[in-house]
């Protein structure tokens, strides 16, 4: 037979993955014993309320029937005494998780981010908080009732009552926010903070992501406060707290956990550089002036950042790590940020003066196209060339795209970058094909980045309308990893390329995970294989393999084949035995400004 001291749990969700997962926390619980009952459907939810006690209720909002505050309000209309807990899709829907706690739940738990302890923990907040508003009711009626039948002869006492009541409400509100939120500020307090990053960590342990945590100092706030007066100093601090919010994407927490100090985390990171950006962002942010009534003052901050998990996988050893951090901004200046790892540190600031860099060159217009002829092996004639991205520094010899690539795809600036050079690109080749050479073509690479741009289709017929290009003239080369994904979308875009007359070739085959037979499903017209198989023909066994099993099985599939690297005419020779008729390397030319290749293309 059940003990009655068990807490009585219903879960109204209609996912049974999600379901389960709850049912399984709920068992594991220390310290608390609980009875669940699941339902898949908010019809058979309100039956059991109605009908059954129930101590706590878990409510997705996302059910088939009935979706968001709709649900909640339908169920609170039927069970109103009944502390409810609204469950989230995501952090997204925070917004909704803040009016559903207005509207009468107790609290919100996001899916994902939830483990036996934050159950446990919402679930006694919710009915001890519930326990507390049902006894401030019943006070509220026994009051009320006293006011009703003592109305005649007690009619002012009546207002003190009513008073009284209120401030008791208002006691109880205020008392619930001081327990999360800095009243200077209104941020997020320490405690709040840490189930935050918590949450944040559970996250980002499922789904192999990071988390950065950046502890922030205020500079010399002491003076502030010791010259101007402590009026002076809060509102600077309500001041920093704005423009901290501003720097953060949704998602992200900014909180204060006392004094001069504030603390980011952010969630969902891929890579350190975010982590970096948004550093950089607060220092700019509070860089600017603050003016506090009539007085301009300057509040710079020194930033420590640690990363889950290579600095911590718990809140406290995370805090510490960037506490440790920020001192050592402190050490080098004030005014900067550091990494706990030094390596990452390192890395960050030179990612970051190389971005800045880049938006320079790309505003002063230093970057220039070199062409790599692509040659038909058997009789020398070039028939296509390769448009290389080169950055030409002043008083510097020009640098590849290989060492600068890669930032402009984090930051973005790829997408600018790759729109000027295909139209840089095409504009030369039809300026080629008008002084005598009209068969000649040229390959541009894509990043997987400006593939997924918006209206890229429409932008590169717009740039083949306006050079004049026929689009039979032009070869895109993607990479691997794109096919990988083998989504309609991306199968869709490449139909699309295809009907227009553009030729689709993908780049490095044999450095992913392809295999030829997956690529019937694309409309891809050429393979180029990767020049460090090229490289080790003849002296590798197992790349003189791969090769000519590229080239055997491209072949039979009817694609054309390229190879990349050519060197030696040992290579050639192999590659044109195997069936390989097309390649580009030094043996023939490397990459060279316009006016050279066009000497090359007139011998």
């Amino acid at each position: 037979m059940m003990n009655d001291t068990r807490i009585k749990i219903l879960l109204i969700e209609d996912n049974p993955g999600d379901a389960r997962l709850i049912e399984h926390m709920l068992a594991q619980a220390q310290g608390l014993a609980f009875e669940s009952t699941w339902v898949d459907n908010l019809a058979d939810g309100i039956a059991h309320l109605q009908t059954k006690p129930t101590d706590v209720l878990l409510l997705d909002l996302g059910l088939p029937e009935s979706t968001g505050l709709a649900t909640l309000q339908r169920v609170l209309a039927r069970a109103p005494t009944v502390p409810t807990l609204v469950v989230l899709s995501g952090l997204s829907d925070e917004n909704i998780a803040v009016q559903a706690v207005q509207s009468g739940a107790q609290d919100y738990l996001v899916k994902g981010q939830v483990d036996t302890a934050l159950l446990v923990r919402s679930i006694r907040y919710a009915m001890e908080r519930s326990q507390a508003k049902q006894a401030l009711r019943q006070a509220y009626d026994e009051l009320e009732q006293r006011v009703v039948e003592r109305t005649a002869e007690l009619a002012n006492t009546i207002q003190a009552l009513h008073a009284e009541i209120m401030e008791r409400k208002q006691a109880e509100d205020q008392i619930l926010y001081m327990a999360h939120y800095d009243a200077l500020t209104g941020l997020p307090n320490r405690e709040l903070l840490q189930d935050r990053i918590s949450q944040a960590i559970a996250y980002a342990h499922r789904n192999r992501t990071q988390v950065a945590v950046l502890f922030i100092d205020l500079d010399h706030f002491k003076h502030i406060n010791d010259s101007l007066g402590h009026k002076i100093g809060d509102r600077l601090l309500q001041m920093v707290a704005v423009r901290l919010r501003e720097c953060v994407r949704e998602g992200d927490s900014v909180a204060r956990p006392g004094g001069d100090e504030y603390v980011l985390c952010l969630p969902l990171l891929t890579g350190v550089g975010d982590a970096a950006v948004v550093a950089q962002k607060a220092l700019d942010a509070l860089g600017q002036a603050f003016l506090v009534e009539g007085n301009e003052l300057h509040a710079s901050a020194s930033i420590g950042i640690s990363l889950y998990p290579n600095d911590g996988t718990d809140v406290e050893t995370l805090m510490r790590a960037a506490d440790t951090a920020m001192n050592h901004a402190k050490e080098r200046g004030r005014g900067n940020y550091q990494f706990f790892t030094q390596v990452l540190n390192k890395a960050a600031q030179q990612r970051l003066v190389l971005e800045k860099k880049l938006r320079q060159a790309f505003a002063n217009d230093e970057f220039v196209l070199h062409y790599q002829p692509q040659v038909n092996m058997a009789n020398g004639a070039i028939f296509s060339s390769e448009a290389l991205l080169r950055w030409r520094q002043p008083g510097k010899a020009p640098i590849s795209g290989g060492s600068f690539i890669s930032i402009a795809e984090e930051t973005g600036l790829i997408l600018s970058i790759g729109e000027w050079v295909l139209r840089e690109a095409c504009r030369q080749l039809k300026q080629w094909q008008d002084a005598g050479h009209p068969d000649l073509r040229i390959a541009v690479n894509l990043s997987p980045r400006q593939f997924y741009q918006p209206h890229f289709i429409d932008m590169i017929a717009a740039i083949l309308d306006e050079t004049g290009l026929a689009a039979t003239g032009l070869d895109l080369e993607i990479t691997e990893g794109l096919l990988l994904q083998r989504s309609d979308d991306i199968v869709d875009m490449l139909n699309q390329l295809s009907g227009m007359g553009i030729q689709l070739s993908v780049d490095d085959f044999g450095t992913g995970y392809s295999s030829l037979a997956y690529l019937q499903r694309f409309p891809v017209h050429a393979l180029k294989i990767d020049q460090s198989f090229v490289r080790n023909i003849g002296r590798d066994r197992n790349a003189t393999a791969l090769v000519s099993a590229i080239i055997a099985m491209a072949n039979s599939l009817h694609m054309k084949v390229l190879a990349e690297g050519v060197e030696t005419s040992l290579q050639i020779a192999f590659l044109r035995s195997r069936g390989c008729s097309s390649g580009q390397g030094f043996y023939y030319s490397e990459a060279v400004p316009a006016e050279a290749f066009i000497r090359l293309l007139n011998k």
